[in-house]
């Protein structure tokens, strides 16, 4: 009994009080950063997304390394060295994997629901596709998506990119038939730039970061549906620059929201204010050719795996005094209650 219970409330702190102190620290950050006007919407996207992601690997990263590394010959923790026999001392290693095991656990709910649309192999399959490599053969800025073109009969889908590291297109038939050459091919350019960012990568992982944070993702879910809605019309005005026409882009975004609510999410057409803010900045772009205005940023995804491995070597570097307090608060609980 005594030697579950820092393992249990050990990783109820971390979920129930840790994650959610981070999401509310990355909640002030986010607020700042969103409130700086001078670029207007679409500034600080990879800025942003490391915030919504930091907000869990680095708690759960530190506390992860910090139990490991107090398993570590001669790195025991205080709790172990006055409560019990120093050399059978494996509390900070269950805490890891109790920890583990829940962040597992809550994360595993989230990947089956990323689901990815069943490819089409029919005669109609085959004809779309060789259509859609013949604009893109005759684009030079969609030739990043030759050979990444499939097809899907599945009638609730319009259009997306899935694919963590080699992203590819999947384009519903139902929707490619009903639209004009042009507008098919603006909507690929929008989502070339879905497969030039590994945005199904960059979904997933904001995914599993809210996932593994209960209590965060309610304090993050406005910031979270803000940098959606941004990231997609950075998409539409990146396509317009390389060449799209924002007009075509325009009215295949109307078409992918029109027909079903489940073909809502295709070409980030989520929900009709978005919606209405992406038309308007395309219907400008007709008028004035947009640039790029923001600053280049640091890619977000090396950033992020640059700060997991920092965080990972901290607790080595320096104390593990914060998990030693919950460590030996645990044991304090216990006693009380126990007495």
């Amino acid at each position: 009994m005594t030697e579950a219970i820092f393992p249990l409330l050990g990783t109820a702190f971390v979920i129930l009080i840790a994650l959610p102190c981070s999401a509310l620290i990355a909640k002030a950050g986010l607020m700042i950063v969103e409130h700086e006007k001078v670029s207007g919407r679409l500034h600080s996207l990879d800025l942003r997304y490391i915030l919504l992601i930091a907000t869990s690997i680095v708690p759960i990263a530190w506390f992860l390394s910090a139990g490991l590394h107090q398993i570590e010959s001669g790195k025991l923790t205080l709790a172990c060295l006055f409560d019990h026999n120093a050399a059978l001392c494996f509390e900070p290693g269950f805490f890891a994997l109790t920890l583990i095991f829940v962040v597992i656990h809550l994360g595993t709910a989230t990947l089956r629901h990323n689901r990815r649309p069943r490819i089409s192999t029919s005669t109609h399959a085959d004809a779309l596709t060789q259509r859609v490599e013949r604009l893109i053969l005759a684009n030079a800025s969609l030739q990043p998506l030759h050979g990444r073109i499939r097809i899907t009969d599945e009638h609730d889908f319009a259009l997306g990119t899935h694919g963590l590291l080699k992203p590819v297109v999947i384009i519903g038939s139902s929707f490619a038939d009903r639209i004009s050459h042009d507008m098919l091919a603006s909507a690929l350019a929008h989502e070339n730039e879905h497969v030039r960012s590994l945005d199904p990568l960059r979904y997933l992982l904001l995914k599993l970061a809210l996932a593994v944070n209960p209590l965060g993702r309610f304090l993050l879910g406005s910031h979270v549906s803000r940098w959606h809605a941004a990231q997609e019309a950075h998409c539409d005005r990146e396509a317009v620059i390389r060449g799209a026409s924002p007009l075509s882009l325009a009215d295949a975004i109307i078409r992918a929201a029109r027909p079903s609510t489940q073909e809502a999410v295709a070409l980030g057409a989520r929900d009709t204010t978005v919606l209405k803010f992406r038309i308007q900045m395309l219907l400008a772009f007709s008028e004035q050719n947009p640039t790029r205005c923001c600053r280049r940023e640091i890619p977000a995804i090396p950033m992020i795996l640059i700060l997991l491995i920092f965080t990972l070597i901290l607790p080595h570097q320096t104390s593990t005094a914060a998990l030693d307090a919950i460590h030996t608060g645990s044991e304090h609980i216990l006693t009380y209650f126990l007495h």
